[in-house]
């Protein structure tokens, strides 16, 4: 049986840094970022990961995972196929690279019959062409509805990407650099593509002439594949 793993929320009960903390989760084999956090904030969340058998969710605390400095292991759950609405506690143990992070997942599983679907975007990497900011971009991109953070890029430099998008019909794959969004200073448009629910393996040109972000310019490698 196919299941699918939906994030809702995150809360943060204490950090395992001072100044708050870098998240991200692993899951089945894929990485996803996920909002920075201080003590006390609660964020909702909208990824989702299709799944079979016992997979493990793990959270870490992003420290650039250099030889020097590895990413911080929080704590880990084993996820079932079993259809569920339940909040999931991450701490530490005392003494370990995490500690004292302590966080909670509110999460859903549900059967693939329970969710209605035609197709699956996945994405397989970015490349960073050219930057909107003079000292690098801080990314993001919204489809279907979902916002995701990618990771922060400089000219030249191509990241691999992990994220997956359940949609159905045609949608849009948006991509922004993140100012931070206030009233004076909003994120930068860069550009957007369009995503029918059809089979395909492509790179994606995204660019900008106009705006905040104007001369901006990344390609992403993804893929579209029928749907659970």
């Amino acid at each position: 049986m196919t299941a699918i793993l939906h994030l809702r929320s995150i809360t943060c009960i204490e950090t395992a840094e001072t100044f708050g903390d870098e998240l991200y989760v692993t899951f089945n084999g894929t990485k996803r970022s996920l909002p920075n956090m201080t003590q006390g904030q609660t964020k909702p969340l909208s990824d989702e990961f299709i799944f079979e058998g016992s997979p493990e969710l793990s959270l870490f605390e992003n420290d650039g995972d250099h030889w020097y400095d590895r990413d911080d292991f929080i704590a880990k759950h084993t996820i079932t196929e079993s259809p569920a609405d339940t909040t999931l506690e991450f701490k530490a143990t005392s003494g370990s690279q995490g500690s004292p992070g302590h966080y909670a997942l509110n999460v859903s599983i549900t059967t693939d019959k329970t969710v209605p679907t035609s197709a699956i975007l996945r994405l397989r990497s970015i490349t960073c062409v050219k930057t909107a900011e003079t000292f690098g971009d801080e990314l993001y991109v919204t489809f279907n509805g979902t916002k995701r953070s990618l990771p922060n890029m400089t000219r030249g430099q191509t990241e691999t990407l992990s994220d997956e998008f359940i949609f159905q019909g045609t949608q849009e794959l948006s991509l922004f650099e993140n100012d931070g969004n206030h009233w004076y200073d909003r994120d930068d448009f860069i550009d957007k593509e369009t995503i029918p629910p059809l089979p395909a393996d492509t790179t994606l040109d995204f660019e900008s002439h106009e705006g905040g972000a104007e001369d901006a310019h990344y390609t992403l490698s993804v893929s579209i594949i029928p749907g659970p």
